[in-house]
């Protein structure tokens, strides 16, 4: 599918827990389970127009639906199996240029309803931080639900006798009630109040880019240029039209038609040797209008002529020699081909053909540029990742040749319950720099990008190569295999 350049990106985390009473374990706190279900995301904006979209400009609508991200095992949000979800950051290339975005919750804990209010909040554009392999650790512009969640304050208290309600508060989007002895009641939700912050917002955003259309409108009217580009003439009777192209500097093209034949003028003079008229006799013309000579050609070789091929002044020996051959035979014999005529054969002076069976003869490879690629079983697909060489063969494998590695793709049979897996090529016992890769849990198994090492790395004959794990997480997966791609040098 494609993307919309120029627009920006910001990025969207949350974990959502439930709480209830201590449960089975050996401490007597209270617990917190992940619930379960989906957050929707909708954008306050329901059109957004891109003008200087790449390669066109473009207007798009948003679709909520298509923004719905469920809650992992853990209770984070998740889209497409990874945690968080990309949302379009409004900046200058959009129109409008802000908006805010709503989170909805459909929640539950063990199939029960979970209630919890939508809110509405501001998606800057996200940039992540410098580790490719933990991009949110000191990004710019992250977003987490729980850090810009409305949460009224509350004490719990119920009113039991004879108080009175002597104040009332806006907490957020709840309405908090003061009692005469200076408790407070339950908040209560005014989903009005909601709907009425988000209308203010986005009377704000309107503001806002009626402003950027009002400064769009004067910059227009100041850069407006005029400039008139071809004027054609049309045919006798036939209507005039004008067309005005381009912008904001406009360019006039017109057609119009042929006038009346105006009146004749006086005839022009026969031409002379000093006098312009019907011919002009000057520079390589003579005689005069009635007979007109061309005394330049006196001397000029005819249309139709020959030369010998000494008279080619930029001609070499060579070249005349081909040029004048009567034969086959000179003609090689010029060039200083022999005297092999091309025939088909299998002796001297004789050429083969394309489906001799000379050509398919076997020959013997070059030591060097051979494939080399294979295959090294670090730990068996049921045995638990440990640092170190592995249980098939920790001590590695002594090269019988040199060879060069280009790429070594790491892949487990089963990926670690969490932390990551940092594995690398030993060459003698040291790591060889570059083939060291960090690869989170959801990359144990795939073999991707993020399992991949590529680069120039060479071993001699004798050298030991082994793949080393440095580091296997907090819960390691099963098993490891790691493929070698080289040639030999």
């Amino acid at each position: 599918m494609a993307s919309l350049p120029p627009l920006a990106y910001g990025r969207v985390v949350g974990r959502f827990l439930a709480n209830i009473a201590d449960g089975p374990d050996i401490d007597d706190t209270p617990e917190f389970v992940p619930l379960t279900g989906t957050v929707t995301f909708t954008a306050g904006a329901p059109k957004v127009l891109v003008p200087n979209a790449t390669p066109d400009p473009a207007t798009y609508v948003q679709l909520p639906k298509y923004y719905e991200c469920q809650l992992d095992e853990f209770g984070y949000i998740t889209w497409r199996g990874g945690r968080g979800v990309k949302l379009v950051a409004p900046n200058e290339q959009t129109n409008p240029t802000a908006w805010t975005w709503k989170a909805t919750f459909d929640l539950y804990y063990e199939g029960e309803k979970v209630e919890m209010a939508p809110f509405s909040f501001e998606v800057p554009e996200y940039i992540p931080g410098p580790d490719p392999a933990h991009p949110d650790v000191d990004s710019v512009g992250l977003v987490d639900l729980t850090e810009v969640s409305p949460v009224p304050a509350s004490n719990g208290e119920a009113v039991v006798r004879g108080l009175s309600v002597v104040d009332v508060t806006l907490v957020g989007d709840n309405l908090v009630f003061v009692l005469d002895n200076g408790d407070h009641l339950d908040p209560v939700t005014v989903p009005q109040i909601a709907a009425a912050t988000d209308a203010a917002t986005a009377a704000a955003s309107s503001a806002t880019a009626a402003s950027t259309y009002a400064s769009e409108a004067q910059d227009a009217v100041d850069s407006f240029d005029l400039t008139v580009g071809t004027v054609t003439t049309g045919e006798p009777g036939d209507p005039a039209w004008i067309t005005i192209s381009g912008g904001p500097a406009f360019v006039l093209d017109a057609v119009l038609p042929k006038g009346d034949t105006g009146n004749t003028g006086p005839a022009a003079p026969d031409a002379s040797g000093t006098v312009k008229g019907i011919l002009k006799i000057a520079g390589d013309l003579g005689g005069d209008a009635n007979t007109p000579t061309v005394p330049a050609l006196a001397g000029k070789a005819p249309l139709v002529h020959s030369h010998v091929a000494a008279d080619i002044s930029d001609s070499s020996t060579v070249g005349r020699n081909v040029l004048t051959a009567s034969t086959q035979a000179s003609a090689r014999s010029a060039i200083g081909a022999g005297t092999s005529n091309l025939a088909i054969g299998t002796t001297a002076g004789t050429a083969c053909e394309g489906n001799d069976s000379r050509l398919s003869d076997p020959r013997t490879p070059t030591a060097a540029g051979q494939v080399y690629d294979f295959s090294f079983v670090h730990t068996t697909s049921g045995v638990t990742r440990a640092t170190g060489g592995g249980n098939v063969a920790s001590q590695g494998i002594k090269l019988a040749r040199a060879i060069r590695v280009t790429k070594v793709v790491y892949r487990g049979a089963t990926a670690g319950a969490s932390g990551t897996l940092d594995v690398e090529l030993r060459k003698n016992g040291s790591q060889f720099a570059g083939t060291n890769k960090s690869i989170a849990v959801a990359d144990q198994t795939a073999g991707g990008t993020n399992a991949t090492a590529t680069g120039t790395w060479d071993y001699a004959a004798g050298d030991i190569l082994v793949p080393w794990i440095t580091a296997v997480g907090t819960t390691p997966g099963l098993g490891l295999v790691v493929d070698i791609t080289a040639v030999t040098l």
